[in-house]
């Protein structure tokens, strides 16, 4: 059994409203036999460093916990030899596990001039599933879906009944011009906010600096979180990344990202 925790970067605001320019949809995936030995290596972290291990550690959070920034962090640190070793520790953490990386980049606009009454939400769901349903066809294996249901920056709202929907349907019917039915996975949407899911939490730590390399229009070895932790997970086919273990839609919009120059 294979077990995708799902988190996103990002958000379905448009532009115009202070929104984010992309919207990024990452499913980690994790063999149920290695689960957990990862989430006691995660807890000997958090322990650690915050005699804590039910703490959560997200992207964001780790970023400013870096006591030369202004920015404020739940896990903030004020001595900067302790926030180099959590730093370093995390990476070496984020680098030895077990993990396949899917992401789904959706540039907002571009999907809007094509689908103006869409929610891009619903599509980058739809192209992680299929890819997933993809990847435990060639293991011979079923797979449960780990979400937290809450979608947007700073006002969150609640995405679990239409992504229930969308993910019931795929599991048993075909549409041959939208999604391709996807039998491996199991069971109904699995429902977890991050702060209780370690699954989801290490999705986040994969998850934002897929977004930041294409929010800020950077490259390879622009932003060595991606390089080094995100890019080295992805699912790949060879040499293959595009279109497998990241998925960019539109793809007309490639041209103006310096990622894909």
């Amino acid at each position: 059994m294979h077990l995708m925790y799902i988190d996103e970067s990002g958000d379905t605001t448009p532009v115009s409203q202070k929104g984010s320019k992309f919207l990024v949809l990452s499913g980690c995936v994790i063999h149920e036999k290695d689960m957990q030995n990862i989430e006691n290596g995660f807890r000997q972290i958090k322990q650690k460093y915050y005699q804590n291990p039910d703490i959560e550690i997200k992207s964001n959070f780790l970023r400013y916990a870096n006591p030369d920034l202004m920015e404020s962090s739940p896990i903030k640190l004020n001595d900067r030899q302790k926030y180099n070793e959590l730093e370093a520790r995390m990476t070496d953490f984020l680098r030895e596990i077990p993990v396949i990386l899917y992401s789904v980049v959706i540039d907002k606009a571009g999907y809007w001039q094509k689908y103006p009454s869409q929610n891009p939400y619903d599509i980058a769901y739809i192209f992680l599933l299929e890819r997933f349903q993809k990847f435990l066809e060639k293991q011979n294996s079923l797979g449960i879906c780990i979400i937290d249901p809450r979608e947007g920056q700073v006002e969150k709202c609640f995405i679990g009944q239409r992504l229930d929907e969308i993910h019931n349907r795929m599991r048993w019917e075909e549409n041959n011009s939208f999604w391709r039915k996807c039998p491996n996975i199991i069971e109904r949407l699995l429902f977890s906010t991050s702060d209780k899911t370690v699954g989801i939490q290490i999705a986040d730590l994969y998850c934002y600096p897929v977004y930041h390399i294409f929010e800020y229009n950077k490259a390879k070895g622009d932003y060595w979180r991606f390089d080094e932790l995100s890019l080295q997970k992805f699912y790949r086919e060879g040499r293959r990344l595009d279109g497998l273990g990241l998925k960019f839609f539109p793809p007309e919009t490639k041209k103006d990202l310096r990622f894909y120059s």
